[in-house]
Order: C-alpha cells, then structure tokens, then sequence
C-alpha cells in the first residue's frame, strides 16, 4: 500500500513520527557520517524501579563515551516529561523529616527517607515507552545505518518462561523489549553492531548473535558481539536507590571503569586493562579486567563466552581431568584470582573453591533466618507502639480520614511524634532496623563471596573449552569463535 492509499489517522501518525526524527535526529544524521554511533537506554519501567543508581550509571557512561567523541544518542525513563520519574534515598535519619516517628510505626523508614524528582540525565531525546521507542530504533538500527553501533542498556530485565531469546528488557509503563525483538530490528542492519547489557537475566541478548535467536550456532554473517552482566539465568548486582557511589559494584562499573582508566570517584584503577600494551582499552580487555577484579553478585560474560559454554560437546565432559589449566587468558585470569583466597594452583583446587563455596553458602543461609528472626521482632515490637498510640490518639487508625486531617491541622502531629520517640520500644525499634540493615550487609558479602567461588569455577570451564575448541572443534566452529573474538577486541573509537 502506498502513502496516499493509507487511512488518513495512518498518514498522520507516519508524519508526526517521521516529523519527530527530523527534528529530533538532524543533528545526528548530519554530524555522525565519519564517526561511530552510541545509544544509550535507561532507567526503570515505573518511577519505583528508577532508581538513583541507574541515573548516576547513565550519565558516568554518557561522559565516558562523549570523551571518545562518540555521537550519544540518550533515551531514558518518560524522556523529556518534567514528571518525576527517578527515586533516591536520603543519606541518613537526620535528613528526614519530623514525621520519621510516626512513619517507622505505622509504616516502613524508607518510605521517610525516598524521595521523588525529575531526571537530571543531559540530552535526552526520547522515552523508553516501546511505543516511542522502537519505531526510532528501527530507523537507527535499519539497513540504511553505516555507523558502528555501541548499544548500552542500564536498567531491569525478566527472564524467559521458555528460550533465553525471550527474556526482556522491562521499559517504561511497564513496556517490554526482549531479545528475540531486538534481533529482528537488526535483520537489515549490515553495519557493526555491539552491545552492552546491565540488567538481570541479560544473557539471552546473546542469542541476537546467531541466525536463529532460539538455537543453534550459526553466527550472522555481520560483525556483531557483546557484554552481559549474567547470564539468561541470574539476577544481576541489584539497582540501589543511594546515591553514594561507594555502594556501587555492577558490571557497568567495572566496565567503564576500565574503558575510562578512573572509579567512580575519579581515581586512577589499580591495574591497567590495557594487556596488549597497544594504548588502548578494547571492550574485551574492559570486560576481562571486570571478570578479574568485579567484587559483585554478577558473573559476566561475553559473546565468545556465550559460543564456548553454547558449543560444548556432551563427550568433553568424560574427559579425563587435569591438574594444570591450559595457557590462556582465562587461566591468567584464574591464577589471579585465586590467589586472593589462597587457592592452590594444581591439585586440591576445585575441592578447595567448593569447602569454600558450601561455607559462604551456609553464612549466607544463617544470616537470611537471622534477618527474618529480626523482622519477625520488628513487626512484633512496631504493633506494641501501634496498639498504645491508637489508645491515645483513635485517628492514627485513619491515615487517611478527616479525623487524622484534624490531628495534622491542630498540629497534634508533634506531640504524637515526641510521645512515640520518648517510647522505650521506639529505642528497640531504631535497633532493629540498624541490625537488619547491619545483616543485609553481610548477606549482600556472602553471596559476593559465592559468586567470587562460581567465578573461579567458570573461569577453570572457560579455559579448557578455550583449548578444546582448537582440538575437537571443527574449522567452522573454531572461526566463529574467533570472528565473536575479534569483534569484543575493538577499542571505543579507532
């Protein structure tokens, strides 16, 4: 059907779209014909998952990737909607209001210490809505795009009911994407394609390297490769609503830290990613240098990686085992990490990561019943002050009825606050709230030691497959790996 035979509501809505891309664009067309491209998605898909960390995560990256004099093309939460649309937790109590009292009562101190506000993330251009947005990623990923494409996504993900190609990227207004969607927006893009994923679940984006999203190991026939924080299977590093970077350790940290050469508070690394001594960092050594020094729940991986543990052969596990690891990235990288738990190199080591491993698991298992002991007091301690203050004050009961309006307005608020702090349970009440908070620390550290464990069990896998693909694998599976290979290995910009 052509233009003119359309509905005419057909016609206006082509119009407005191709109206917005003009306007929204230009620029980009313009400017980016002798430079590589960037897009950037981001944010929650309602404003209580935007949290603060995912902003903060958003504009370090925009800041890394405009440095490399790179074409940013931003998309975030309700775009350009004054609304807000990202949370952030306050520091600390002393920051709370005067009502902190009542709300640790009869509700919940993070709901005192959350606050609400608009994005401060720069050049926005447009919303993650699907709606909105896919329209314009099918123009940016189309078949008229020549650009190399960095595509980096920081945000939450679901996993799939069935194939990894169905887990999704969840957008604003709860709106999805998944894998399989983004692998048919890039069937006519011949131009170099890579990706970065944050999210949980993100390792089925991989499959948006191969002909068949659902199975199989035929690559497509154009460049293209990526990074992703875990697998089609885990969770990722959770999203904080802090703004205190310190608190911060997901795979896009790490990343971009080694891309940049600086933390998040702008100090130099500790150790140069650059391997090859060539003067720049690639997105594979980025990515290597995160499997190494990543103190995190994720366990990241790559493209090739996703091609070694996808191609393993059923009769490579009857392999008789070996006490030494072959020589290869992978096994340097073992070596150095094992090192830091004192793991032996030769024999005794997986029975080693494995004591240790069923040790981090069990501290992790006590310190969850020990939580929900502490919670099971919490309740227990705020329904002793609930049932007193509602004694004294019958309106509490009401939040929202005209009686509690009438304590608020005869400022009846203030003497009910003080009643409740003078309270000896109140000072329970604090004390077990620092201690669930003290207990979610040391949980959060077991299950980064156990991912730590996974790591080096992993890291030990990849380093045989490594090698056994150049023994057992076939001459096309061997430059299929190195085609995914050679594409993780370029540098932001040429």
């Amino acid at each position: 059907m052509i233009h003119s035979q359309l509905p005419s509501d057909t016609k206006l809505k082509m119009n407005g779209l191709l109206i917005y891309l003009a306007a929204v664009f230009g620029l980009i067309f313009n400017t980016c014909a002798f430079a590589d491209q960037a897009i950037i998605v981001g944010g929650g898909y309602n404003i209580g998952s935007s949290q603060g960390q995912i902003e903060l995560n958003v504009k370090w990256a925009q800041g890394i990737l405009a440095k490399e004099r790179l074409n940013v093309t931003t998309f975030y939460t309700d775009g350009k909607d004054p609304a807000a649309d990202v949370h952030y937790r306050l520091s600390d109590d002393s920051e709370a209001g005067d009502q902190l009292p009542l709300v640790r009562v009869f509700s919940h101190v993070e709901n005192e210490l959350t606050r609400y506000r608009n994005h401060t993330v720069a050049g926005v251009v447009g919303g993650t809505d699907r709606e909105s947005l896919e329209p314009i990623l099918e123009v940016l990923l189309g078949q008229n795009n020549t650009e190399d494409t960095l595509f980096l996504y920081n945000g939450h993900g679901f996993q799939s009911q069935s194939t990894p190609d169905k887990v999704y990227l969840k957008l604003w207004n709860s709106t999805e994407l998944s894998a399989k969607d983004l692998h048919g927006m890039l069937a006519k893009n011949q131009a170099p394609f890579r990706y970065v994923f944050t999210q949980c679940y993100s390792g089925g984006f991989h499959r948006v390297n191969y002909k068949d999203p659902e199975k199989g190991l035929d690559l497509v026939d154009t460049e293209r490769c990526g990074f992703t924080s875990e697998s089609a299977y885990q969770l990722a590093e959770g999203c904080s609503a802090s703004i205190d970077s310190d608190d911060y350790r997901d795979y896009s940290t790490y990343f971009f830290s080694a891309l940049s050469g600086y933390d998040r508070n702008g100090e130099i690394i500790d150790k140069d990613p650059d391997t090859n001594l060539d003067l720049k960092v690639t997105l594979r050594e980025a990515h290597l240098y995160t499997l190494e020094k990543a103190y995190s729940t994720d366990l990241s991986r790559s493209s090739s990686e996703d091609y070694l543990t996808s191609w393993e052969p059923w009769f490579l596990k009857w392999l008789p085992g070996s006490s030494y690891l072959p020589n290869n990235e992978y096994a340097r990288l073992y070596r150095d990490v094992a090192a830091l738990y004192e793991i032996p190199l030769e024999k005794g080591a997986t029975r080693s990561i494995r004591k240790l491993q069923k040790l981090h698991s069990n501290n992790l298992s006590q310190y969850l019943d020990d939580k929900l002991a502490l919670e099971v007091e919490l309740l227990d301690t705020q329904h002793q002050l609930q049932t007193r203050a509602v004694q004294r004050w019958p309106d509490l009961a009401g939040p929202y009825t005209g009686g509690f309006a009438e304590l608020a307005l005869n400022g009846e608020l203030a003497t009910i606050n003080e009643w409740l702090s003078n309270q000896p349970e109140y000072q329970t009440l604090v004390e077990l709230e620092r201690s669930i908070l003290d207990i979610d620390d040391d949980i959060l550290d077991s299950e980064r030691m156990v991912t730590q464990m996974f790591k080096l069990m992993r890291l030990r896998r990849l380093a045989n497959l490594k090698q056994w693909l150049q023994d057992y694998g076939s001459a096309p599976e061997i430059a299929a790996y190195e085609k995914l290979v050679a594409c993780e290995d370029q540098p932001l910009t040429q």
